[in-house]
């Protein structure tokens, strides 16, 4: 027995539903896992443009307020060498540039006391901090009352974020 010719049409486009049914929702899921990842987190909270090198490895937080208030411990894994600045700002938000890390400088001690305070609050395992007795470079971005510290440490790609969202 022949298929007409509308019985083959009919069956193409089930066909076509059906692969049309299984890719969108794959599609929509992806979409939304890049759309809410932690990195465009940061990126759209901050007004900043992050690499497309950094790798995520471990993520902290304790963010449970309505309107996202709290602190976060973010870090990454770069394959970027950076000389001057870290991360670009894409609107404006204050930055502050430091090149490398001396426990004797007034920021710098205060950028060290403001990141301990979080992995200490977070319980962030020690091999997961920053080690300050090495080479680093720092970023601060502030606005109104939040704070978002940015530590790389180029000797080991690695790059820190802590955040204060209040």
């Amino acid at each position: 027995m022949r298929m007409g010719m509308g019985m083959r049409v009919m069956n193409a486009v089930v066909v076509i539903v059906v692969i049309i049914a299984v890719l969108f929702p794959v599609y929509l899921y992806n979409e939304g896992k890049n759309a809410f990842s932690n990195k465009r987190q940061y990126e759209m909270n901050w007004q900043l443009k992050l690499p497309s090198n950094f790798n995520e490895l471990d993520q902290y937080n304790n963010q449970g307020g309505f309107h996202g208030d709290g602190i976060s411990y973010t870090i990454f894994r770069t394959k970027g060498e950076y000389t001057s600045s870290i991360l670009e700002s894409t609107g404006g938000r204050k930055t502050i540039v430091a090149y490398s890390g001396d426990s004797l400088n007034e920021n710098d001690r205060d950028i060290k006391l403001f990141t301990e305070n979080i992995t200490a609050q977070l319980g962030v395992a020690q091999e997961n901090t920053p080690a300050f007795n090495e080479v680093y470079q720092w970023q601060e971005f502030n606005c109104e009352n939040d704070r978002l510290v940015v530590l790389y440490f180029p000797d080991k790609n690695l790059v820190y974020f802590a955040e204060d969202l209040k």
